[in-house]
């Protein structure tokens, strides 16, 4: 085996150890975008229904609409561990 594949599984091996904390302290950026902070359809329609509400409750119906969320902005920054791109 290559030092150089050797010297990656070491490091992934490392950082898959680190807790959530300690591995944001290893991102190149540190302006990025936790998952939580965007929310899924069924929390965005309920925010903008009770807009003069400070706090909504969301039931979890596990249906598509907590799963799915939609995000605008620079894709680099979710702190996500993969992005796929779905070609054709």
């Amino acid at each position: 085996m290559s030092k150089k594949k050797k010297d990656w599984k070491n490091e992934k091996e490392r950082l898959l150890r680190l807790d959530r904390e300690e591995r944001r302290k290893e991102y190149r950026r540190q302006d990025f975008v936790s998952l939580d902070k965007i929310p899924t359809w069924r929390e965005e329609n309920s925010i903008n229904d009770n807009e003069e509400e400070e706090e909504t409750q969301v039931t979890s119906g596990g249906g598509l609409s907590d799963k799915v969320s939609l995000y605008k902005g620079d894709i680099t920054l979710l702190e996500v561990d993969a992005i796929v791109n779905a070609g054709r």
